[in-house]
C-alpha cells in the first residue's frame, strides 16, 4: 500500500532541496579567488567525475594534485565514476570533458543520491522506532510524516549538501542503515524455548549486513570513523552476549569476532584491491600502492582544524591561550588523540555493556509481557546505539585531529531519528549546528537560504506540536521518580539553555550587522561564532551521555524503574511463566 502521507513528505523535502539548489554553490564563479584552483566543493566533486571517467584506476589519487585532486576514499571514487558515465549518456559528453568542462550544472545528482541512500533509511528507521507508538493506521501514518519531515528539512544537511554542495546524505544513510541492521537480532529457535523466547544469535545475518553498509560508508567519507567507536563497542558487547545463565564460550566469543572480522576485511578488499590489481608497476607492493591513496584522505599536515571550527582547539588557539603555538606540531596529533579517546571512554563502555546484555537478559517484571518486552528492547538498542554514534562524533568534532566544520552533520544524523525521545534537545541542536556554520555558508552566498531554511525548521518545531517535554521514554517505565527526573531534565533545557541559547544567537547576529569589528580584530564575530558554539556542543556531549545512560539503566533494571533491586529473568524463568500462562 503507498503511504500517500510520507510520499507527500518526500515531495516537500525535494522542493526545498530545488529551491535550495537555486542559490550560489561553494566557489561559483570563482568566488573564492583561488589562483590554483577554481571554486570549491561543487568543483572538486566534479572534477572527481571528470577524472575517473577518463583516466585509469591507477592514475585517478595521483592526477594533478594541485587542482582538486582526489582526497576521499575508494567509494567515493567509484561514485564519481557512474555520476561522470551518467552524465555522459543523459547531458553530453562535453559535461565530463577533461579539462574542458568545468562549471556544469550537478545539482541533479545530489537530489538523485538522497533518493537512494538517505531518504529510504530514514524511513525505515522513523518506522521503526514510531512503530512502538500503537496508533491507529491513518494516526500512525501521520505521526510518521511529521517526524520523517522533521529529519529530512533539518537546515544544516539541507544547505550543505544543496547549496554549498557535497554528497554527505549518502555515507549518513548508508550509516544510519547500518545501525538499524546491528540492533536487529538474528532468532534461533530450539527445542526447549517457546517461539516468543528464542535464542539470540548475536552476530547473525543481520550484524553482517549491517557491516557491509557500514564499511560502505566509510570507504565513501573518511569521516565516518566518528561513528566507528560506537559500532565497535556495540557488536563487541554483543559478541560477549550470553542468552542463558551459562557463560558464553571462549571459543564461541572468537567465532563471533572472526565472523565480522572477515566481515569487514571482505568489505575493504573488495573496496581497495581493484587500486592493487591495476597498478603501474608490477613490482609495487601494497604498501606502495595504498600508502599514497591513504596519504590522501587523512592529510595529517593540515593541521589540528580548518578555518574556524567549533571545537575545543580552535577555542584554545584563540589568545591569550594560543595553544597551538605552544605546543610543537609532532605532539598534536597524539594529544588530540588522547583527549578524544577520553571522551569517547564513557559512550564505548555503555555500548559495550548494552551490546553484552541483549534483549534476552529479562522481560516485564511486573505484566510478564514476553514478546512486546523482547520487541521494546531491540527498538531500545537502535535508540542506544544512535545515541552512542552521537556521542563518539560529537566528541571526535570537539577533540581530535583535522575537523572541518561540516563534520557537525556527523553527530546530527543520528540525533535526528530521536525527535520522539529528545525533541527539544533534537531541534535545539539542529539550530546551533546552523548556526555554526554562518561563516561558511556566507562565504558561498548562501545567507538567504540559510535564514529561509532555519526559519521554515522554526515553524515545524512549533506547527509540529513537539516542543513538549514529554517524550517516548516516560511511556516505557511506570516510575513516577524516573518520569519526573526525565520530564525535569527535559523542562531545564526547554526553559534554560535554549532561550540563553537563542538569545545569543539572535543577538550575535544582529550584533554583527550594526558593529564594525576594530581593525586589529577583523575576526571578532567569527571567534565569538566559535566560543558559543563550542560551548553549545559541550553541553550537547553532556545530553548525550545522560540519554544513553537512560537507557542503560531501564534496560539493566526493567521497566519497573521502581524496584531497582528486583531480580530480572532468565530464559529458564521467563519460559516458567510462558508455560503457567499457556495452562491456565
Amino acid at each position: 500500500k503507498i503511504d500517500v502521507p510520507v510520499l507527500l513528505t518526500f515531495s516537500l523535502s525535494l522542493l526545498l532541496r530545488s529551491l535550495v539548489a537555486l542559490h550560489p554553490h561553494s566557489g561559483q564563479n570563482n568566488h573564492h579567488g583561488s589562483a590554483t584552483a577554481y571554486g570549491g566543493d561543487f568543483e572538486a566533486q566534479r572534477h572527481w567525475m571528470e577524472i575517473t571517467f577518463h583516466l585509469k584506476l591507477n592514475q585517478w589519487y595521483t592526477h594533478d594534485k594541485s587542482y582538486w585532486g582526489l582526497d576521499y576514499p575508494p567509494l567515493t571514487a567509484y561514485g564519481s565514476y557512474a555520476l561522470g558515465w551518467l552524465s555522459q549518456v543523459f547531458v553530453g559528453e562535453a559535461s565530463v570533458a577533461l579539462h574542458d568542462s568545468r562549471g556544469y550544472f550537478m545539482r541533479f545528482t545530489v537530489m538523485l543520491l538522497d533518493c537512494v541512500f538517505y531518504f529510504p533509511f530514514v524511513y525505515i528507521i522513523m518506522k521503526r522506532l514510531h512503530s512502538e507508538q500503537g496508533d491507529g493506521r491513518k494516526k500512525f501514518m501521520k505521526n510518521l510524516s511529521v517526524g520523517i519531515l522533521g529529519v529530512l528539512i533539518q537546515p544544516s544537511l539541507v544547505i550543505i549538501d544543496h547549496g554549498h554542495f557535497q554528497y554527505n546524505s549518502v555515507c549518513l544513510g548508508l550509516a544510519l542503515g547500518s545501525f538499524h541492521y546491528m540492533t536487529l537480532d538474528d532468532k534461533e529457535y530450539d527445542k526447549g524455548y517457546n517461539n516468543t523466547l528464542g535464542k539470540t544469535d548475536c552476530v547473525g545475518f543481520n550484524a553482517i549486513i549491517g557491516s557491509v553498509l557500514f564499511c560502505l560508508a566509510l570507504n565513501w567519507k573518511q569521516m565516518v570513523l566518528y561513528y566507528s567507536p560506537a559500532v565497535f563497542a556495540y557488536l563487541l558487547g554483543k559478541c560477549f552476549r550470553s542468552n542463558s545463565s551459562k557463560h558464553r564460550s571462549i571459543m564461541k566469543i572468537l567465532t563471533q569476532v572472526g565472523v565480522l572480522g572477515v566481515t569487514v576485511i571482505t568489505t575493504f578488499v573488495f573496496m581497495w584491491y581493484p587500486f592493487y590489481h591495476y597498478r603501474r608497476d608490477t613490482n609495487e607492493t601494497m604498501l606502495d600502492t595504498f600508502l599514497p591513496i591513504i596519504r590522501r584522505i587523512f592529510p595529517f599536515s593540515r593541521g589540528l582544524f580548518e578555518g574556524k571550527v567549533a571545537n575545543l582547539w580552535c577555542v584554545a588557539s584563540l589568545q591569550p591561550i594560543s595553544i597551538r603555538k605552544r605546543i610543537p606540531i609532532a605532539l598534536q596529533p597524539p594529544l588530540a588523540l588522547g583527549l578524544t579517546l577520553v571522551m569517547i571512554l564513557p559512550f564505548c563502555i555503555l555500548l559495550f555493556r548494552l551490546g553484552q546484555l541483549g534483549d534476552s537478559k529479562m522481560v516485564d517484571c511486573q505484566t510478564k509481557n514476553i514478546s512486546s518486552s523482547s520487541s521494546k528492547k531491540q527498538n531500545f538498542h537502535l535508540k542506544a546505539l544512535l545515541w552512542g554514534a552521537a556521542g563518539t562524533s560529537i566528541s571526535f568534532f570537539l577533540a581530535s585531529f583535522q575537523v572541518h566544520e561540516k563534520s557537525i552533520l556527523l553527530p546530527l544524523a543520528p540525533l535526528s531519528m530521536m525527535i520522539w525521545d529528545a525533541p527539544v534537545l533534537t531541534h535545539w541542536f539542529g539550530i546551533v549546528s546552523m548556526w555554526s556554520m554562518w561563516h561558511l555558508v556566507a562565504v558561498d552566498r548562501l545567507q538567504v537560504a540559510y535564514f529561509c531554511c532555519v526559519l521554515l525548521y522554526i515553524c515545524y518545531i512549533f506547527h509540529a506540536g513537539l516542543t513538549n517535554t514529554s517524550t517516548s521514554m516516560d511511556s516505557e517505565t511506570d516510575s513516577t521518580k524516573w518520569k519526573e527526573l526525565n520530564q525535569k531534565g527535559q523542562k531545564f533545557v526547554s526553559s534554560v539553555i535554549i532561550p540563553i541559547s537563542a538569545s545569543l544567537m539572535i543577538m550575535i547576529h544582529i550584533l554583527e550587522v550594526f558593529i564594525t569589528p576594530p581593525h586589529n580584530r577583523p575576526d571578532l564575530f567569527p571567534v565569538i561564532f566559535v566560543i558559543v558554539s563550542c560551548l553549545s556542543f559541550c553541553f550537547a556531549w553532556l545530553a548525550f551521555l545522560w540519554e544513553l545512560l537512560k537507557i542503560y539503566l531501564l534496560i539493566l533494571y526493567g521497566d519497573s524503574a521502581n524496584k531497582i533491586s528486583s531480580p530480572t529473568l532468565t530464559f529458564e524463568e521467563a519460559e516458567i511463566i510462558s508455560s503457567k500462562e499457556k495452562h491456565e
